[in-house]
């Protein structure tokens, strides 16, 4: 387990005066990165090796979204890893303990010269041990469904400032691109996003945007074809 404080940034507010679904993401992410370097096992030690964890899934649940100049803790713990995966949580809490945010994402390992999935070495995924999954209502799979009905709304050109060390497209700029489709004025409770293949500087990103029956709003960030790079679902 890995915890580290910090206070949320007047950059990294909404219109409402709390922290965006996209700076929560940005806030886990860096928590994992900080866990990693803090081990000695982080993105420069792995790019030595062309190796590389890549996001595949995420699954957010929202309790309250910290507020304008808050103090808070950002939590991560490694729980499970299997061949090539590996799932790790996230948790947000306030001043006095109350969880804000709870996550769970699942990773896997690659060559990164290759782009072809590896199994880790030992001494890559012990430094982080292996805690006890948090309490949160776990997502059945990591695919998500698209509605037989969706609209195609304007294409949008990848640029080179959305990139990740990788040269793909970050985790959460696809959040920050989603979001544009998102139900307005009203809080999101759930989060969850696919990542099924990396868009890169140039490729055109086509979002559609359907409802289903029980409630969620997918957003599939697609290519021309119409085969997704990422997938972002949410409900209220």
């Amino acid at each position: 387990m890995y915890q580290w404080k910090d206070r949320v940034r007047f950059s990294e507010l909404g219109e409402d005066k709390k922290m965006t679904l996209p700076a929560v993401m940005n806030v886990m992410q860096d928590c994992s990165n900080y866990q990693s370097d803090h081990l000695g096992i982080g993105a420069d030690y792995l790019q030595k090796r062309n190796r590389a964890w890549l996001l595949s899934f995420w699954q957010v649940i929202i309790d309250r979204l910290p507020q304008a100049n808050e103090l808070y803790t950002a939590e991560t713990r490694a729980w499970k890893f299997e061949r090539f995966y590996g799932q790790r949580n996230f948790a947000l809490y306030d001043e006095v303990g109350e969880t804000m945010v709870r996550a769970n994402s699942i990773w896997f390992f690659v060559d990164s010269g290759k782009m072809r999935p590896v199994r880790p070495e030992a001494e890559e995924i012990e430094p982080y041990g292996i805690d006890e999954p948090i309490d949160m209502p776990y997502a059945k799979g990591r695919k998500i469904s698209l509605p037989e009905s969706m609209n195609r709304e304007t294409p949008i050109r990848v640029r080179h400032i959305q990139l990740d060390l990788n040269g793909h497209v970050n985790n959460g700029q696809y959040i920050r691109i989603a979001e544009e489709y998102f139900p307005r004025n009203e809080q999101i409770r759930e989060l969850r996003a696919e990542y099924r293949t990396a868009a890169r500087e140039g490729d055109w990103i086509y979002p559609m945007v359907g409802d289903t029956e029980d409630g969620w709003r997918v957003i599939a960030l697609c290519q021309e074809d119409e085969n997704p790079y990422a997938v972002v679902s949410v409900r209220v």
